[in-house]
């Protein structure tokens, strides 16, 4: 009993401590109870006479803190959506001049929505009043007395930027803390956006598996071009099949891509407003007119989109490729006779001793690469046969007859042929038709067939037109065993559990052209993920699986996604995206997926 009484004796010590610190009340003294209940009338008499003064101040307070807590986060949420809508509204082709003017209006009218004050309502959101995103001080805070801007866009043109800042105050009536005087304050809020301008080249696989859903790659293609920006941002088109074009800009077909010299102009900002014409179709015509045909020359469509990024030349954009394609590679596009052209140790790229061509058209290509084009042997050949054949095999050809009537000699290349089509329409919507090499000696020398395949009489050579290794490389992350990866090892070439040995020189088995098509794709994956110039692309793969499936890991790769599979992963480069679509139905869901990336990496 003695240690309850001591416990609630020191309880009751704290209680009037807390009581004497809260209510002003002197140190306890002991007393007898009838000072006891003299005391407790004290307390409750001055707990009474302190609640207007103290307690429903601080009630108040928290509830007038409440609401300006809720109208600040109300503004902050507006003018940082403003600052967003100004910055997508900023255009690159306008003068600055015009764009502080298009920005201010667009910040100003959003966050005026958003607020719910405007001239005929001058009451918006809880009340609140005298909107102020007109005057700042030098500081960037809001005051009457200001005389700088709250609204400023900037462009940054080293960095290819456009900014927009925004600074807005509201007045917010008070409650009950106008018992003390206060009828209202202010709250502030500031708001910054940046967007990038992109540069974008959209490369299509049309090949002849498309067909059924070229449709629906076109669709989802068209409603993926147009929520871009024509006049800011930079967009370009590459379709391939068996072989490669430029097809938007189509000023820059056909122009031959493998020189050097050679001047391209590059995704523009008119993709979507060019006057069109069959000669000269804007981009979005030139998606409508895609036609499904030929093999998957997947390298060489990656190669064209990273000269047309390179010939933009806008280091300071956000640089993109988004690649659609159904299928594993199976197209080479190479000079087949130029010796001067190869990697030390290489065999010689010419026509392979024993064909029936003559002394004179084996003769290499100068001293230089493709220095003497009358000796040159450039376009494509593809792993298949079904693809290539246009009709019963016939060798020599009868006299008269089009020359590689067995299909399964070099086709020429759809990005410098203007004779067999004479516009870019013509290739798009008529790609099946494959231009035959008429300059010396391919004219004249025609390949022996082996069952339906590509004569052993070609030589692969040890890489392609564009430099692009056909067997791989040790450097770094690469090896020349990467082609083992392949989903071809692993279907067309059985693991390696074939016959002969493995040869990626010979073009007579559809096992090697398939491999050297791989590594070609993969070598010129490595080159744009390197980068060049400060130009630093991110890749986008939509890879659809109904037609067979394409080669995912390829894709990883040439995306840079860090996954275990992706042996060469490079941290200090761009990631991409790699999509695997299932059904033609997941084929816009796809696009619209890789589009709100693509503009969420841009503000």
């Amino acid at each position: 009993m003695e240690a309850r009484r001591k416990q609630g004796t020191g309880e009751e010590e704290l209680m009037h401590m807390l009581y004497s610190d809260l209510l002003g009340i002197g140190p306890r003294r002991p007393s007898n109870s009838r000072s006891r209940k003299r005391q407790s009338g004290s307390v409750l008499v001055t707990f009474t006479l302190t609640l207007p003064f103290l307690l429903v101040p601080l009630v108040g307070l928290a509830i007038d803190g409440t609401m300006l807590f809720s109208v600040k986060a109300k503004l902050q949420t507006a003018v940082d959506g403003g600052a967003i809508a100004a910055a997508q509204s900023l255009n690159s082709g306008m003068t600055f001049a015009v764009q502080q003017v298009a920005a201010e209006t667009t910040a100003k009218q959003f966050v005026a929505a958003n607020m719910n004050i405007t001239a005929a309502q001058p009451k918006g959101y809880w009340g609140s009043t005298n909107l102020n995103d007109t005057t700042c001080d030098n500081k960037g805070t809001p005051s009457a007395a200001g005389t700088n801007k709250c609204v400023i866009a900037a462009q940054d043109d080293t960095n290819m930027r456009r900014t927009v800042q925004i600074s807005a105050s509201v007045d917010v009536p008070l409650l009950f803390m106008r018992v003390l005087g206060f009828s209202q304050a202010t709250v502030a809020a500031k708001g910054t956006a940046a967007r990038r301008d992109v540069v974008l080249v959209l490369v299509i696989d049309r090949s002849s598996s498309m067909v059924g859903m070229i449709g629906n790659v076109r669709d989802g293609a068209t409603y993926f071009v147009n929520q871009f920006q024509a006049g800011r941002d930079r967009l370009g088109l590459v379709v391939f099949g068996g072989s490669a074009i430029i097809a938007y800009p189509s000023t820059d077909w056909p122009k031959d891509v493998s020189l050097a010299a050679t001047v391209l102009n590059g995704p523009d900002t008119s993709f979507k407003n060019t006057p069109d014409s069959a000669a000269v179709p804007n981009m979005l015509t030139s998606i409508s007119n895609i036609a499904d045909a030929s093999n998957t020359g997947t390298a060489e469509g990656l190669t064209l989109a990273w000269k047309e990024l390179q010939a933009a030349n806008q280091p300071g954009a956000l640089n993109v490729i988004v690649l659609f394609t159904d299928g594993k590679p199976n197209g080479l596009t190479a000079n087949f006779n130029n010796a001067a052209f190869n990697n030390a140790g290489s065999p010689p790229t010419v026509i392979r001793p024993g064909s029936t061509c003559t002394a004179a058209n084996k003769t290499n290509g100068g001293p230089a690469y493709n220095s003497d084009i009358a000796t040159s042997m450039i376009g494509w050949i593809a792993l298949g046969n079904s693809y290539l054949s246009d009709g019963a095999p016939v060798y020599p050809p009868a006299a008269g007859a089009p020359k590689n009537l067995d299909g399964h000699g070099i086709f020429g290349l759809m990005q410098k042929d203007s004779t067999t089509k004479n516009s870019v329409t013509g290739w798009l919507q008529n790609g099946s038709t494959e231009p035959v090499l008429t300059n010396a000696p391919s004219a004249n020398c025609y390949f022996r067939t082996n069952n339906s395949y590509v004569s052993e009489d070609i030589i692969i050579p040890p890489m392609d037109i564009y430099g692009n290794s056909t067997t791989g490389v040790n450097s770094g992350k690469y090896t020349t065993n990467d082609y083992k990866l392949s989903e071809i090892w692993g279907g067309e070439c059985n693991n390696g559990n074939r016959a002969g040995a493995q040869d990626l020189t010979k073009s007579n088995d559809p096992c090697q052209i398939g491999l050297a098509s791989w590594n070609a794709a993969d070598m010129a994956a490595r080159q744009i993920i390197a980068g060049a110039n400060g130009i630093k692309p991110v890749i986008y793969s939509l890879g659809y699986q109904g037609n067979g499936g394409v080669d995912q890991v390829l894709l990883e790769r040439l995306s840079n996604i860090n996954v275990a599979e992706n042996t060469v992963y490079d941290s200090t480069r761009p990631q991409g995206m790699f999509l695997s679509i299932n059904t033609v139905n997941d084929i816009a869901p796809a696009f619209q997926r890789v589009l709100s990336e693509i503009l969420r990496l841009a503000m």
